[in-house]
């Protein structure tokens, strides 16, 4: 009978020191969940309502592109951005070309982020519906925006005030005409 009682507190023994540790490396789990949250939280995207800072970047053609020659026509500027290192943007580039090509090219401007031989690809199929920007990802036009994720489509006012983001172009209220 002593045998029963020791064995039956030998497994309650064992059983709270489980829930212990349990307990333990639940607590620990939920911290290290809490770090890696804010570690990996992906970047946003400029939020409806900011100003951007002034910019100038220069366009593929010499032109300058900037917060002042948005929306010069009277109208919202439609910004499209794109990275050489980024496959959903080779997915969403020609569809992006195709919905804002009855908008013409200075209502509409391009940005390339990267280099390389696609970089000239992604220029070549913007090229005739867009003023296309290429920098690094520490150019003006890039840094502006708060570096988004890629790609990125905006619509910017005039007064360089973003009034949509997407992540999408069919997600993005691109006006019929401007």
């Amino acid at each position: 009978m002593s045998f029963l009682v020791a064995a039956v507190v030998f497994v309650g023994a064992l059983s709270a020191l489980n829930l212990f540790l349990l307990l333990a490396v639940i607590r620990r789990l939920r911290e290290h969940a809490n770090v890696l949250r804010h570690v990996t939280a992906p970047p946003a995207f400029t939020p409806p309502g900011t100003r951007l800072p002034d910019f100038t970047a220069t366009a593929v053609t010499g032109a300058a592109a900037g917060r002042a020659t948005f929306g010069a026509g009277g109208g919202p500027t439609v910004v499209g951005m794109f990275s050489t290192d980024c496959s959903a943007c080779d997915e969403h580039l020609p569809v992006f070309a195709e919905r804002i090509r009855h908008l013409g090219r200075d209502r509409v401007v391009a940005l390339v982020v990267g280099g390389g031989p696609k970089e000239e690809t992604f220029t070549a199929a913007l090229a005739d519906v867009a003023t296309v920007v290429t920098e690094q990802r520490d150019g003006p036009m890039y840094t502006a925006f708060g570096r988004p994720p890629f790609p990125g489509f905006y619509l910017v006012d005039g007064a360089g005030v973003v009034t949509a983001s997407a992540r999408s172009t069919d997600e993005l209220p691109i006006p019929a005409t401007l």
